[in-house]
């Protein structure tokens, strides 16, 4: 199983885990991942979207970098603001953790590990986060 493979398994086995279908909860999930050799910089994403509120999670894996950044994005009038969730689960108290640490600690299931550390910290702390009424401050 390649690494883009192993990325989205983890993501949307840890979403049914955590969240369950996206069917029952209206939520889009899809992935996308930068064409090889179109640049140097290759990326896999794994988003999580709620259309009817503006709002997405957007998981972002650089394979040469090896950096994950996780975002919260919210369509504003006009353009759009991105929320770095490390930033905000740590300024929150949600956790002391941040990508980099659980990318040290991830080993071979460092997608599993990151999934499940975002995720945990969402269904626990802030299920509502891609809802309009969600206070981000």
């Amino acid at each position: 199983m390649g690494q883009t493979e192993e990325f989205k398994q983890a993501f949307h086995s840890s979403f049914l885990e955590f969240f369950g279908n996206e069917k029952e909860t209206g939520w889009e999930l899809y992935t996308l991942n930068s064409e090889t050799g179109l640049n140097t910089n290759e990326w896999m994403n794994f988003t999580i979207r709620n259309p009817l509120a503006g709002r997405a999670l957007v998981f972002r894996y650089h394979t040469n970098e090896q950096k994950f950044y996780p975002l919260l994005k919210v369509q504003v009038i006009p353009g759009e603001e991105n929320w770095n969730l490390d930033q905000l689960f740590k300024a929150k108290k949600y956790t002391n953790l941040d990508a980099n640490d659980l990318i040290k600690r991830g080993g071979e299931w460092m997608f599993h590990t990151l999934a499940r550390h975002y995720f945990g910290i969402i269904i626990s702390f802030c299920p509502r986060i891609l809802e309009p009424d969600y206070f981000l401050d």
